[in-house]
């Protein structure tokens, strides 16, 4: 591994040379090659070079999904620098936060796209090519992104992830896995979900090439079915409840499929529509379920999932064992090693922490002996039982963290906003997934406030979409346990 200009880099580029006609990027018409994308790149470093970012400085990347986005990726860290993922479709408020926490140097957009920022300079990214760049030099210690997770204190927090963290994942997972250059994998998630940085940089480390998934495709399970066997996919990413639609349509209009890997995470899988996805396509892929807080570089724990793990729907989902370079431990109540507890992960897996947030680091990146000598740690949040053979069984949270669709959220940043709302004196939010649906988040409020519609709009204003309550309840006050607190159980039964 050339440390000196980066893993990413260096192992982009060396396909770059070796392969350079070779497909690197399928978006839609388009077949971006290996030297057009490194093209692309050395165009967009161009710009960060007039401006005068060096390596270490943070780039925003303010784009919707399309090739451009991957270029403007391989750009920023080929560059030395930090790339910060911004959605146009978040509120402006909040892209402005991130932009603002992060201190971004510059921010690549799409031309003529929307611009909610002052005083950042702008690079639009128009595809267009330079004469292809060597990657710059680099500390293995300088994050390639920051990802934005859900804060419970109603502020996003920035987790910073260094470069060593991300080759080590890939170094790790090398044992588990047999990817090379002709694979085909797909860009399904967002660049603001950690999953994508396992999507993205999985195909151009190996040399295979990446099949962009429009969000409109993303949701609609046929055109993506089609696309699966039109591209010859080989590696396809998913989260467990958006999965089962494309189950449904494969059960609707059976294809065969080229799936080597599919790979779940950021939900506890869903063992019917994996037993039925097998009954269709003859257990042909072999099926992983993959689990990691984006602070631990997107995934820690990694299992196979067989036939026998989806025989029975009940119990706890298990999420396999380590990667080579995590440690984990199960830390009880009393902060001692126990077998059942919550699970603490270590190791070069760590992200350097939250931006600008030194007692947050303290609480959550805690340096603690757990009896192998001092360590930094990850507090993961996460209920587990180790098992006999070394893997886990999630048990669930101890806090009020939930996944949508993936994405982590904390229910009292939902809470925080509600409260501010006109007629809002209190608020409690629960998540509730209907028979064979997706969760929903369900707000209760005290008081007298706005009707549904209004309520989702100001919401609109301070969260992204999947944030935004499905449902509200008005209700005359919330039920207490005899301790004080809010009854969440008898709440959930609040009609």
């Amino acid at each position: 591994m050339d440390q000196e200009s980066g893993f990413l880099g260096s192992s982009f580029y060396e396909h770059v040379r070796r392969r350079p006609d070779a497909v690197a990027v399928t978006d839609g018409p388009a077949h971006v090659t290996y030297a057009e994308l490194a093209a692309a790149a050395a165009g967009i470093r161009g710009s960060l070079t007039a401006l005068g970012l060096a390596p270490g400085d943070r780039v925003g990347i303010f784009m919707r999904r399309s090739w451009k986005v991957v270029a403007a990726i391989v750009a920023v860290v080929g560059h030395g620098c930090t790339y910060v993922p911004l959605d146009p479709d978040y509120p402006a408020d909040r892209v402005r936060f991130m932009a603002g926490d992060s201190r971004l140097g510059a921010i690549c957009a799409d031309p003529g796209g929307p611009w909610p920022f002052q005083g950042v300079p702008r690079i639009e990214v128009t595809g267009d090519g330079a004469p292809i760049l060597a990657p710059a030099g680099r500390s293995p210690d300088i994050p390639t992104h920051i990802i934005y997770t859900s804060g419970s204190t109603g502020r996003p927090k920035g987790v910073a992830t260094p470069e060593h963290a991300v080759s080590e994942l890939f170094a790790s997972a090398a044992e588990r896995f047999a990817f090379d250059s002709r694979d085909v994998w797909t860009w399904f998630h967002s660049h603001c979900f950690d999953f994508s940085v396992w999507e993205i940089w999985g195909p151009l480390v190996h040399g295979g090439r990446l099949v962009v998934i429009p969000p409109d495709v993303g949701r609609d399970p046929r055109r993506l079915l089609g696309t699966l066997t039109d591209e010859r996919v080989t590696v396809l990413c998913q989260v467990p409840s958006m999965f089962k639609y494309l189950a449904w349509a494969m059960e609707q209009d059976p294809r065969p499929l080229d799936l080597r890997y599919l790979i779940f995470g950021g939900e506890a899988i869903d063992r019917d529509t994996i037993r039925a996805w097998m009954d269709l396509t003859g257990g042909r892929e072999e099926i992983v379920n993959i689990y990691g807080p984006t602070e631990t570089t997107v995934f820690a724990t990694c299992t196979v999932v067989d036939r026998a793990a989806v025989t029975d729907p009940t119990g706890p989902t298990n999420i396999g064992r380590p990667l080579r370079h995590v440690r984990t431990a199960v830390v009880g109540t009393d902060g001692t090693a126990c077998a059942e507890g919550e699970l603490w992960i270590g190791g070069t897996a760590l992200a350097a922490g939250y931006v600008g947030r030194p007692e947050l680091n303290a609480e959550r990146f805690p340096v603690v002996d757990l009896g192998e000598g001092e360590r930094r740690w990850y507090r993961t949040g996460d209920l587990v039982r180790r098992l006999d053979d070394g893997s886990f069984a999630y048990l669930g949270r101890i806090d009020s963290q939930v996944k949508i669709r993936g994405f982590r959220i904390e229910l009292g940043e939902i809470e925080a906003v509600l409260r501010g709302l006109d007629g809002v004196n209190d608020a409690a939010v629960l998540v509730k997934t209907p028979p064979g649906g997706e969760p929903l988040i369900v707000a209760y409020l005290v008081g007298e406030p706005a009707p549904a519609r209004e309520l989702r709009e100001r919401c609109g204003e301070r969260l992204p979409a999947h944030m935004i309550p499905a449902r509200f309840h008005t209700v005359a006050e919330f039920p207490l346990n005899p301790n004080g607190k809010l009854d969440r159980l008898a709440l959930e039964g609040t009609r």
